[in-house]
């Protein structure tokens, strides 16, 4: 089975390759985003747990021939996954429990807010193609700069009853971190410039989602705010996403 692979990946590298435009091509592509590990996890007992189901992807990016086979690209990615409200809801109640007791008949007075999660990369690296009469075949790796905008989960807790309310915040909506992708695409020649283009890729990030409970307590014109607990929660975000789009060269 090795001998045949190596038999089959020796055939492609000396195929008669075809000559493609030695100019620079951009690629806008779009499709899904399917979270990995405990980045898609709906468990809220997992500590790193990010509750993020199926989402959107869309790729923007250019390429500069260096040679026949080899070139450097740059990609902008935009990746838009929501949360799931029940999943998130109850690790934020859980942790309300630890320090505010209320009766089941009280539910109604919880409120929770959360927002999709949008994940934005601006990556550069080399990209190696194997180059085909009617298509080619791209391998990617690349870096750069990963901006998280996080869900801004909020949980409260206001029983008119009484003269205090409990709030579960988020004090962070924007994280940076490294951003890591590789992946292949197949290009299929459609006209002289334009080529159809379907690719799947691997993308590794991180998050960091800052959290505080507080209690404010109001007295006739006074509002005192208590704060009773903060934390940090590092979630490791995997993706896989699966796009499709066209190529255009100049």
């Amino acid at each position: 089975m090795k001998s045949l692979l190596l038999t089959i990946g020796l055939f492609l590298l000396t195929f008669s390759l075809s000559a493609q435009p030695d100019r620079w091509y951009f690629s806008l592509t779009m499709g899904g985003c399917l979270p990995l590990g405990n980045y898609g996890s709906m468990d809220p007992t997992v500590k790193d747990a990010g509750f993020a189901r199926n989402g959107f992807a869309l790729n923007l990016d250019a390429t500069l021939p260096l040679s026949d086979n080899w070139g450097l690209k740059g990609m902008v990615t935009l990746n838009n996954n929501t949360v799931n409200r029940n999943s998130m809801g109850t690790l934020m109640e859980n942790r309300m429990r630890s320090r505010i007791t209320f009766a089941e008949k009280d539910r109604d007075y919880l409120d929770l807010t959360v927002n999709a999660e949008m994940t934005n990369s601006m990556l550069f690296g080399p990209v190696f193609s194997i180059n085909f009469d009617r298509f080619a075949w791209d391998f990617q790796a690349m870096t750069g700069m990963t901006v998280t905008y996080l869900p801004n989960q909020m949980l409260t807790y206001n029983n008119p009853a009484n003269n205090w309310e409990y709030v579960q915040r988020s004090t962070n909506s924007v994280h940076l971190s490294l951003g890591l992708l590789a992946g292949t695409a197949v290009r299929f020649k459609v006209m002289e410039k334009i080529q159809l283009k379907i690719g799947a890729d691997f993308q590794h990030s991180s998050s960091t989602s800052k959290f505080e409970e507080v209690k404010i307590t109001k007295q006739g014109t006074t509002v005192l705010t208590e704060q009773l607990n903060q934390g940090t929660s590092v979630i490791p975000k995997g993706v896989i996403t699966a796009t499709a789009g066209f190529v255009y060269y100049l």
